[in-house]
């Protein structure tokens, strides 16, 4: 018997409220259902978490006292119902109807009325409610959250705000160890899969599709890789003058796009990542991709290895996840300002840590997907400021707002992530050791 759809997404729902993970209990949630069900499961799931703080505002009006936190699978079944109203194509008086049911599977028959109710009040006084939002909850995101950009970013707040609640366009990075990339082109075309435009290292689809439908996919061909995060591998290759064999780490490499691309350019590649379950996708990406690349499981501020190894490094740090907030919608519930401090010391600890590693002449490449200068262009400024044997370099290259110490990509509905980009060069003669 199949489960309830909706009843199962109010549940995840409830657990991300709660503090966890969407990534990690996301695949299993969906595993649960029928294959036929799972295409509208991540809707729910993903356009609720981009629309969140948007209907939680529209939910705090409908009722009249706090949920117990016991129930808030009921809360999250009422605010994905207020989303599928406005989202969905299963007509209103279907959505309201099924979310009424809904709450038999959850096992809380006294809700039905109050489900019912505060949907058909949407129905009815849903303009006056929407005008009734502040300018955070009209924008979906939180208040902290939404200040911070409108603070750093005022000319693009709202370009930033509109794309989190938007799906990701796909973007393709071609192997041309492989295939040409117009000749993959002509694969696409043959294949009737319409590309939006094409990039420097690949295209972007017109519409999202399954991987099996892309040509030769498994032979290695493509990889799925945000067109932001495509700027990453040559950026670092260009710095290190595309000699063939380099040497580079990848130190926080999980789930290995980024590892990849450098390997399809040339690079001799040490792929490092602190989760060795996180690494079995490097595996499989460096294999379906037919390429040659080191893989080890180490904590890179552990420095277990010493001396200056490596010609470059591309470190692409963990941190809040703020310029990819579509791919990762929860960033909205579970992120608090208190993390964005904790992110800039885990930072600085790996930059620190790294830089003896690279040889004098080499260049590290700082990446995050953070839009917040608290983990970009602070954690560079202090790291300059307390380091003697570095220099900065310019990223002409990379086609973002040019910052203090770097380069941030503007997330855009239409376009790629909010990655921010910053070149440090170790000046040659410096001392190895330090």
């Amino acid at each position: 018997m199949s489960r309830d759809v909706r009843a199962s997404a109010a549940q995840l729902l409830a657990k991300v409220t709660a503090g966890a993970s969407l990534n990690t209990h996301y695949e299993q949630a969906a595993d649960q259902l029928e294959t036929n069900q799972r295409a509208f499961f991540r809707e729910l799931i993903y356009g609720s978490l981009r629309w969140w703080p948007y209907y939680r505002g529209i939910y705090r009006q409908l009722v009249n006292k706090p949920m117990k936190t016991k129930d808030s699978d009921i809360e999250a079944l009422l605010i994905l119902g207020l989303y599928e109203l406005d989202h969905g194509d299963t007509p209103d008086y279907a959505s309201v109807s099924a979310a009424v049911n809904s709450v038999n599977a959850l096992k809380k028959k006294w809700a039905k009325g109050l489900v019912n109710g505060c949907l058909r009040r949407y129905q009815r006084e849903g303009a006056r409610l929407q005008e009734s939002l502040n300018s955070a909850e009209k924008a979906a995101y939180p208040l902290w959250l939404y200040d911070k950009i409108r603070a750093e970013w005022p000319e693009h707040c709202e370009t930033i705000v509109e794309a989190s609640r938007q799906k990701p366009p796909m973007s393709l990075r071609i192997n041309r160890q492989q295939v040409s990339l117009e000749e993959y082109k002509e694969q696409l075309t043959v294949a009737e899969i319409p590309v939006r435009r094409g990039g420097a290292f690949g295209v972007t689809l017109e519409t999202a599709c399954n991987v099996e439908e892309l040509p030769r996919f498994f032979e290695g061909y493509c990889s799925i890789q945000d067109e932001s995060a495509q700027w990453a591998a040559p950026s670092l290759n260009n710095a290190l003058n595309h000699e063939e064999g380099i040497r580079v780490l990848d130190a926080c490499a999980a789930p290995g796009g980024k590892a990849c691309h450098l390997a399809e350019l040339g690079a001799s590649v040490v792929a490092m990542d602190i989760s060795q379950e996180r690494l079995e996708k490097v595996t499989a990406n460096r294999d379906r991709l037919k390429l040659k690349i080191d893989i080890e499981a180490h904590d890179a501020r552990s420095g277990e290895h010493e001396g200056a190894e490596f010609d470059g490094i591309l470190l692409d740090v963990p941190c809040s996840a703020t310029g990819v907030v579509r791919r990762n919608p929860d960033v909205k519930l579970i992120r608090t300002p208190e993390d964005i401090v904790q992110f800039s010391a885990l930072q600085q600890e790996l930059l620190t840590a790294l830089w003896p590693r690279l040889k004098p002449g080499g260049h590290l490449l700082y990446v995050t997907c953070s839009i917040l200068r608290g983990e970009n262009d602070d954690v560079i400024g202090q790291f300059l400021a307390n380091t003697s044997d570095v220099t900065l370099e310019t990223l002409s290259s990379v086609p973002g707002e040019a910052t203090s110490y770097g380069v941030q990509l503007i997330p855009n509905s239409d376009g790629g992530d909010g990655l921010y980009y910053s070149l440090l060069k170790k000046p040659k003669g410096s001392d190895a050791s330090r």
